[in-house]
């Protein structure tokens, strides 16, 4: 009976009475293979397409042959693209680094579950002899663990989060009260624009269990607990709360001024000799979010008016006008709805 290869690492297992005079020599081989498959090393070079990794039996590491078995694949090259590294459909560990020039490599089985490593990160992965799993987080190479951003995600209802990162950009306006995601996954969303987030406890559940209307630059994580049950853990405004203790103050000496982003929460002054006006933008122009408060001083000896702009409705009034009383007069705007705020303080009527 002729020698035969084992199972996982193929090296060479000698019948008895075979290889008179050269046995010796084939157990030192499969010794050393033994060896390369719990501490080898080997840097290959990635090109224009899928690598795979040679499969020769019964010799030692060389090079380019007898890749297979080894402990540490190191991805170098300029590969153009992604790529994949196609290993032998056997169960195996290994220790896969991506120190290729941009791109991602994928590690194991051609048409099956792959491990994708992105570009500077090293990760261990399992083959279960079909799939390729990682049982590590992706590492940096000085061993810290990174989370990486994934494609853009469209705002759905559920919200579907992707498998491609930790961290999302959530394009359009649609609300939604549940996400569709796997359970145990830590993920932060950046909002892109405005859509309300529905509290709904047990599916999706908010700080302050509160629906939350988002504006563009808002920040959320949140913690899966079970597949599609979400808890959110922070919630962080674009836009800074009204309640922070030193608030800025925006001093305008012009005649005319309309409210910007950051000037929620603060307070603007209107310092000019002659009237002024503020006007507060519509929605489709600066997104606050609802519940902003701005506090308005008429600081000069002119006259100060807030109006609101083209489709905005002030003390139940379409772009009314209410002028403060007098100088030192204040009074502050808060926004109740998509275009809808309210002036309280030293005004007159709104008209």
């Amino acid at each position: 009976m002729p020698s035969n290869p084992s199972d996982l690492i193929k090296f060479e297992k000698q019948t008895t009475g075979e290889n008179d005079s050269t046995w010796g020599t084939k157990l030192n081989t499969a010794m050393s293979r033994i060896e390369e498959a719990v501490a080898g090393y080997r840097a290959i070079t990635v090109a224009g397409s899928t690598y795979t990794l040679d499969d020769t039996q019964y010799s030692e590491n060389s090079t380019t042959t007898s890749e297979s078995h080894l402990s540490f694949i190191k991805c170098t090259g300029t590969p153009g693209a992604a790529r994949l590294i196609a290993i032998p459909a056997r169960t195996k560990h290994y220790t896969v680094w991506n120190a290729v020039t941009t791109y991602d490599v994928t590690f194991g089985i051609s048409g099956n579950t792959v491990v994708t490593i992105p570009t500077g990160h090293i990760v261990n992965v399992f083959c279960d002899g079909t799939n390729t799993y990682a049982t590590s987080p992706l590492l940096n190479t000085t061993g810290q663990i990174t989370y990486e951003k994934g494609g853009d995600i469209a705002s759905a209802s559920p919200t579907v989060i992707d498998t491609d990162g930790h961290m999302f950009d959530v394009t359009g306006t649609t609300g939604f009260s549940a996400f569709t995601v796997a359970a145990e996954r830590l993920f932060v969303l950046q909002f892109d624009g405005i859509l309300t987030m529905t509290h709904g406890a047990g599916t999706l559940d908010l700080i302050g269990a509160e629906n939350i209307t988002t504006a563009a630059g808002d920040v959320g994580v949140f913690y899966s607990t079970a597949a599609n049950v979400v808890r959110m853990i922070s919630w962080s405004p674009a836009q800074e709360y009204h309640s922070k203790k030193t608030r800025t103050i925006n001093a305008q000496t012009g005649t005319t001024y309309t409210l910007v982003i950051g000037d929620a929460g603060d307070l603007v002054t209107m310092s000019n000799a002659s009237t002024n006006t503020l006007t507060i933008p519509p929605n489709s122009s600066v997104a606050f979010a609802t519940g902003t408060q701005v506090d308005i001083i008429n600081k000069g000896a002119g006259i100060t008016s807030v109006t609101g702009g083209s489709g905005v409705t002030l003390n139940g009034v379409s772009t009314g006008t209410g002028a403060l009383s007098a100088q030192y007069a204040a009074v502050s705007i808060v926004k109740v709805a998509t275009d809808t705020w309210l002036m309280l303080g030293a005004h007159a009527t709104v008209a």
